[in-house]
């Protein structure tokens, strides 16, 4: 029994090991699709809602590692983004997590999650946050605004000096839909 116990959590240990390299671009995949993005926002965007790049295939080609199909996210790593108050509120909180990174402890729903959100301000061009950020904010049972190119184009010069993921300093749970996390940067 023990035996058992010991190679159950060691496969466990190895699956979310190999999801984190997935997440943050480990492999040749992780390359090539580094390499799509910034093709991406080297070619001129119209500004739209929810960008010129199809929100949900980013979403598949990235965030899904973590967050899931469903947008249920991965139990005590990785949050919800179904129904979550941070992915409909204030839009500008989605587009720094997206473009600066996300660490810390929260609580959601009475679990606790403990993973990191990567960075992707670096790789994803401007389409590319608003579409996926429209994506999320419009599916999974959310309902809210779309994100627009010149949205994340605003904030992405406003945080251009933020080069270390941001760190939740409050507990997720107490934050209403429309009020801005108390984020810190990290030093």
């Amino acid at each position: 029994m023990t035996q058992s116990r010991i190679t159950k959590t060691s496969a466990f240990a190895l699956m979310v090991g190999l999801l984190f390299v997935a997440a943050c671009g480990g492999g040749a995949e992780g390359a090539d699709s580094a390499n799509s993005s910034a093709s991406v926002a080297a070619a001129p965007a119209a500004d739209q809602a929810g960008g010129s790049t199809d929100g949900e295939q980013v979403y598949g080609s990235i965030c899904v590692t973590c967050h899931q199909a469903d947008g249920n996210g991965l139990q005590g790593a990785f949050p919800p983004l179904a129904g979550s108050a941070v992915a409909v509120g204030d839009a500008e909180v989605s587009i720094k997590i997206v473009l600066s990174g996300l660490t810390g402890e929260m609580t959601r729903g009475g679990a606790t999650y403990n993973g990191m959100m990567t960075p992707w301000g670096a790789t994803m061009s401007d389409a590319d946050i608003a579409g996926v950020l429209t994506y999320v904010r419009s599916n999974f049972g959310n309902s809210a605004d779309a994100v627009t190119e010149a949205q994340v184009a605003e904030v992405r010069a406003a945080t251009s000096s933020q080069t270390t993921p941001y760190r939740i300093t409050v507990s997720i749970t107490a934050i209403p839909a429309t009020a801005n996390p108390a984020m810190a940067s990290t030093p």
